[in-house]
Parts: C-alpha cells; sequence; structure tokens
C-alpha cells in the first residue's frame, strides 16, 4: 500500500493525486498575518449563512456546500468511513461574497472535511467490436467504478488582523 505507517482517516489530497499526511498537522500550520481589510473581508463572509467551495479532486474542479455529495472516479486506497480533508480550493463564497485563488485559497481560511459514504459501480456499458468483412465479432462489457465522498464540514476560519 503507497500509504504505510498512515492512518487512512489522515489522507489529504494534494497536487499530485493524493498525498498523505495527518490532519492534525494542518490545523498546527504557523498563524498566518492578514491585514485588517483582510480581515473584514473574510468576517464579512463567516456572517453568511451557507458557503460554498470549488475544490479540485483528482484534477477535476467541483462546487460543493455542507452535505452535498460528490461522485467522483474509484480511489482505490479509500474504503467507507474514511475522513479526508480537502485542501485544493480554488474559490470559497457565499451568495455575497467571493475569495477567488490565484491560483488555489490560503489553506488558513477554511476548513473542508469529506467522508467517504459509498464505492458504487456505474452502469453497465456494452462494446462490440467487429472484423469488416468477416463473421467475428466479439462483445465485451464494463462498468466505471466510482466513489462518494459527503461534504461532512465546510467552514470559514476566523482570520487575525
Amino acid at each position: 500500500m503507497a500509504f504505510a505507517g498512515v492512518a487512512r482517516s489522515a489522507l489529504r489530497f494534494g497536487p499530485a493525486g493524493i498525498r498523505a499526511r495527518a490532519l492534525h498537522a494542518a490545523a498546527s500550520t504557523a498563524p498566518v498575518k492578514w491585514s485588517a481589510q483582510t480581515a473584514d473581508l473574510v468576517a464579512r463572509l463567516r456572517d453568511q449563512q451557507k458557503y460554498y467551495a470549488t475544490v479540485v479532486i483528482k484534477g477535476r474542479p467541483f462546487t460543493v456546500t455542507q452535505n452535498d455529495i460528490v461522485v467522483m472516479d474509484r480511489i482505490q486506497e479509500l474504503e467507507l468511513g474514511d475522513a479526508l480533508q480537502l485542501t485544493q480550493v480554488t474559490e470559497l463564497g457565499s451568495r455575497d461574497y467571493t475569495i477567488k485563488g490565484q491560483p488555489l485559497v490560503d489553506p488558513s481560511l477554511y476548513r473542508i472535511e469529506a467522508t467517504v459514504i459509498e464505492h458504487p459501480d456505474g452502469k453497465l456499458f456494452t462494446v462490440t467490436k467487429k472484423k469488416q468483412r468477416t463473421a467475428h465479432q466479439k462483445v465485451t462489457y464494463h462498468r466505471n467504478r466510482h466513489t462518494m465522498l459527503r461534504i461532512s464540514l465546510l467552514d470559514v476560519n476566523k482570520v487575525d488582523a
């Protein structure tokens, strides 16, 4: 297994797909000093009732809110109930305010967690291969494998000026 010595609940998505790192290590990063204007704008965003975020998972963007279900390509290393912290966020916002990353939003501004809830199979595809001018015909079948994630936490952190 590629993640030897790391608990499954400690997986994080990184720039190269999935990167192993403990959840508590993300919370222990040094605090960033923000300007008063930035702190005021983040406080306005925090005053909103609902948030959304555009996260990148395995190279694909998904716009999510809390309790959303994300259906994506299978990640073999994950098992049911695994907790993930999503760290690649390109946009974070609400109805009135938006923070856009260049290219990513600073991870100290938010906390997004997801839980693996299912590994369903997709619909059955039939692939027919036929040779011209002969009676040779071959039929194969395949299903795409998926992973379903529930966004269990989407929160904007408090910023100190």
